[in-house]
């Protein structure tokens, strides 16, 4: 276990990550068997029975990791004299970016949500914060051969690493974050930085960044797309549930939960308490933000004695509705709705 700052806590996914993924490329015969399913380490899920906030607190936000115990041997106090962010052109110039410079720079705040390309239907592996950032193009646009440069190396302190194409990087909505919801970054979210990417899932965009370096190929890869998994995708559409809790007859239950459709936003969400035959529009909160999820609610009036099966389905800001089609995480990212059987009992006061 952790502390506060530097938690390993039930999200924080099982130290046998690694060895797991290891033992499935190995010894597998067939595809699937090779492919290494983040989803299979994990039995069912426990959804909590409240309401979603919009800002995840960083003690609750969902951690995957090749090293799950990994953290960094740096504090604020010491980071100064032991790491710098390390920016380096096609001609191997290097520039050297200390802490608290990128501290003192990161004077723009934006909201982002982060969603691990594991995450199943319904499923708990995704968050949404304030972070503290500095545009990635402030970092690239001055490096010689940025004109040739065709895509972008990321690498961890964890040794962990991703390439991105250059024109996703230079993206208005391409960062290097320092703060999470207004603190550092916790030694598990990064620290002492890490990188924003537009529509990508987080296992494309580092946590403990010390290298970003221009590359003259267009090819782009990372430590998991080496194992099977899907590259440089935008994220799909996803809706979830909050369980509601106990419903009775004639009381008013409020149903609630999220959406995200990546850099696309959310249009609208729409629910259906009857399996899929009817879908009734849903109040929405937050709407159409670029990378960040959106909430919805929904007041079911006198809901009816009995066994209702509810799904949700989100509209895109392109106005694509979330595919209906289910299927699991590998390689590309889950699809499908998310759904929740709810038996409504009758209440003390209902008229027989």
């Amino acid at each position: 276990m952790k502390d506060s700052h530097g938690f390993l806590t039930r999200r924080g996914f099982i130290g046998l990550l690694g060895a797991s993924a290891g033992a499935a490329l190995l010894e597998g015969t067939s595809q699937q068997a090779k492919a290494f399913s983040l989803s299979s380490l994990f039995g069912p899920e426990l959804r909590p029975r409240r309401v979603t906030p919009y800002i995840t607190p960083n003690n609750e936000f969902y951690l995957v990791a090749v090293d799950p115990a990994f953290r960094p041997q740096l504090t604020p106090r010491s980071v100064e004299d032991k790491w710098h962010l390390q920016v380096t052109g096609l001609s191997g110039e290097t520039q050297r970016h200390d802490w608290h410079t990128l501290m003192n720079q990161a004077n723009q705040t934006v909201l982002k949500t982060f969603e691990c390309i594991g995450n199943r239907i319904g499923g708990n592996l995704i968050g949404n914060a304030r972070w503290n950032v500095i545009p990635l193009k402030h970092f690239l646009m001055p490096l010689p051969g940025i004109q040739s440069a065709r895509s972008v190396m990321f690498r961890g302190l964890d040794n962990f690493y991703s390439s991105i194409s250059i024109d996703r990087c230079l993206d208005d909505y391409a960062f290097i974050a320092v703060k999470m919801n207004g603190e550092p970054l916790p030694a598990a979210h990064g620290f002492p930085a890490r990188v924003i990417l537009p529509d990508l899932y987080g296992m494309k965009q580092p946590r403990w960044l010390t290298r970003v370096e221009l590359q003259g190929t267009a090819e782009t890869t990372s430590y998991w797309e080496k194992r099977g998994w899907g590259g440089e995708i935008p994220v799909r559409t996803m809706s979830r549930l909050d369980p509601p809790g106990p419903v009775t007859d004639n009381h008013l239950a409020t149903l609630t939960g999220i959406a995200y459709a990546g850099h696309r936003g959310i249009r609208a969400v729409e629910i259906s308490l009857d399996g899929g035959t009817r879908w009734i529009p849903c109040q929405l909160q937050h709407g159409n933000r670029p990378d960040a999820w959106s909430l919805w609610s929904y007041e079911w009036r006198q809901p009816s004695v009995g066994r209702h099966q509810l799904m949700v389905r989100a509209t895109d800001g392109d106005g694509k509705v979330q595919t209906a089609n289910r299927q699991g995480a590998f390689p590309d990212g889950a699809t499908g709705y998310d759904h929740l059987d709810v038996n409504v009992t009758r209440s003390q006061h209902s008229s027989t």
